[in-house]
């Protein structure tokens, strides 16, 4: 073979790992999707409510991301590759539980922790095997295409899924997944195991303990808001001083992860191994591309599940036109991911950031600008998802190489656990912001028109001030609802208008926590690189010295 051809074998052969990397991003990606797009299927099919669904989205994200950390470490010690297989497994066991769920407990319970587990495995594994595989520009576009694989499942996912959830069945579609993640098995015996290992490091089980426990208490406690209430309890299994638990347990999981990364910081000092490295703390850049990459899939969950709450409990869409209503936010996803790596190698990535979340912020403004009554103005709305995901694929081009680019060889590759928590905890707090804000608005608003009518029959009044909380529902489950509730006849008219209104209301309100949000997010961009310069190793003055490891001494080597 000549040589010139023998060198474009050579460059296409390096790129392989990362279209195999790439596939277990779109699964991990489409599994989500399709779990947004069954929510119809899931109410039908298994009686789930509004509140099941949201812990159903969210237990994914909160379990992955309360393990990713120390699939970070886990990594470190015995090999990428063996942790990126494992976690195949586990995600193939996850979508057979999913498509064999005879209820939506199991479904949650088993079928989604599973999903989260097997993530913490397989989706660090691809940050740390890109890391050590790629290095400079080609790492960038290896990230961005990482970003585009998301993308490509974000469009082609719902459109896919929702003809299998149409035509075969919700269980069809994830047994899909499951065959997909078998092919991905398979294909990972043609990924490189280069990436040297660390030899004689101790997992930091107290930091596993904390983390996780921290984790969960947190978000658990934002996920029960909507149900238990913010501070006036709506129907908790306890109080706590008269008081709704919900927050008490936030800010006890937020004592605890600040005891965490105390742990961490003493930790590395001591030992020179911990989940969380110090540069990982006390690095601005690692910081802010840690927000961000947290912020990618915040903005995801929050705005379509806002959206396709919408339009398939109000607007009665089924997932074929839901899936065709993501797809123009997909593609500007995929774009912005992959094609700024490409056009630009020199990048402001500081304006890049604060031009991406600027995008996200108005995005959520104009879609909520698309929520009627009753229906979605499709123009309206199909151009705030466009936004949202131009925002994302912006942030997606730049948030891994903030990160990998500002840390030592072994810390990089470490990395990529933080980065996929990250990532998984914004998810978790999108929904769980959303939920939180559409169900419980959506109670006080109710209660609060009801008793400003004053036509309405007095037993109707009490009926609906009994109610603890009043759900996310479309109006032949309303009426059910309140019916059994005691309301009267005659005002069933009145209170289907008045909870048509609420409803959209809240679900504009939804969108508008969503901006609120984003505005936050640019303090992360606070001290990123300005200039057309990406902040390299050289940049970093540690506070204090860390001990040599086995993969930075290798790394010199090389």
């Amino acid at each position: 073979m000549p040589e010139k051809n023998k060198n474009r074998v050579a460059r296409a052969m390096r790129w392989l790992p990362l279209c195999i990397l790439c596939m277990a991003q779109f699964l991990a990606s489409a599994d989500n999707v399709t779990l947004s797009i069954a929510t119809g299927a899931l109410i039908r099919s298994l009686g789930a409510s509004m509140s099941q669904v949201s812990e159903a989205n969210t237990m994914y994200p909160l379990v992955a991301g309360s393990f990713m950390v120390a699939g970070g470490m886990l990594g470190i010690v015995v090999g990428w590759r063996r942790i990126f297989q494992l976690g195949c497994i586990i995600y193939l066991a996850a979508e057979v539980c999913a498509g064999l769920s005879p209820s939506m407990n199991f479904f949650i319970f088993a079928a989604r922790a599973l999903a989260g587990i097997g993530g913490s495995f397989m989706i660090p594994a691809v940050f740390g095997l890109i890391t050590g595989i790629y290095s400079g520009h080609d790492r960038a576009v290896a990230f961005g295409a990482l970003g585009a694989a998301s993308g490509i499942s974000f469009a082609s996912g719902p459109i896919a899924c929702g003809l299998l959830l149409e035509h075969l069945g919700w269980r069809s579609a994830f047994g899909v997944m499951g065959a997909f993640a078998i092919l991905i098995l398979a294909c990972s015996t043609l990924i490189p195991t280069s990436t040297a290992r660390e030899r004689g490091i101790r997992f930091d089980i107290p930091g596993f303990v904390l983390s996780t426990a921290g984790l969960f208490m947190t978000v658990f406690g934002l996920l029960r808001v909507s149900s238990w209430g913010l501070f006036a309890p709506f129907n908790p299994p306890f109080t706590v001083i008269g008081l709704s638990p919900a927050p008490f347990l936030v800010a006890a999981g937020l004592v605890v992860l600040a005891l965490m990364l105390r742990w961490e910081i003493y930790r590395d000092a001591r030992i020179g191994s911990a989940l969380i490295p110090r540069t990982f703390i006390q690095t601005a850049n690692v910081r802010g591309g840690l927000y961000l990459t947290a912020y990618i899939f915040f903005a995801y969950s929050s705005g379509i599940f806002v959206v396709v709450s919408f339009g398939q409990v109000v607007a009665g869409q089924d997932a074929v036109h839901t899936g065709l209503l993501i797809l123009p936010f997909a593609i500007c996803l995929a774009a912005c991911s992959l094609g700024l790596p490409l056009v630009i190698k020199q990048r402001n990535q500081q304006r890049q950031c604060r031009t991406g979340l600027l995008l996200g912020l108005v995005g959520a403004l104009v879609t909520a600008a698309g929520i009627n009554t009753l229906e979605l103005n499709t123009p309206v709305v199909t151009l705030g998802l466009c936004l949202i995901g131009a925002s994302m694929g912006t942030i997606a081009a730049n948030a891994p190489s903030l990160v990998t680019n500002a840390l030592s060889a072994r810390d990089a590759q470490q990395s990529g656990g933080v980065q996929a928590a990250a990532r998984d905890i914004g998810q978790a707090l999108g929904v769980a912001l959303v939920s939180m804000v559409m169900l419980t608005a959506i109670t006080y608003g109710m209660k609060l028109l009801v008793a400003e009518d004053a036509g309405l029959n007095p037993r109707t009044l009490s009926a609906v001030r009994s109610l603890p909380v009043i759900p996310y529902l479309n109006d032949l489950q309303f009426k059910a609802l309140i019916v059994d509730a005691g309301v009267q006849q005659a005002d069933l008219s009145a209170l289907t208008k008045y909870y048509q209104q609420t409803r959209a209301h809240v679900s504009r309100a939804g969108l508008w926590s969503m901006a609120v949000m984003t505005l936050l997010f640019f303090f992360a961009t606070l001290h990123l690189p300005s200039g057309r310069r990406t902040t390299d190793l050289t940049d970093i003055q540690y506070a204090h010295p860390r001990p040599r490891s086995n993969v930075d001494a290798d790394a010199d080597a090389t």
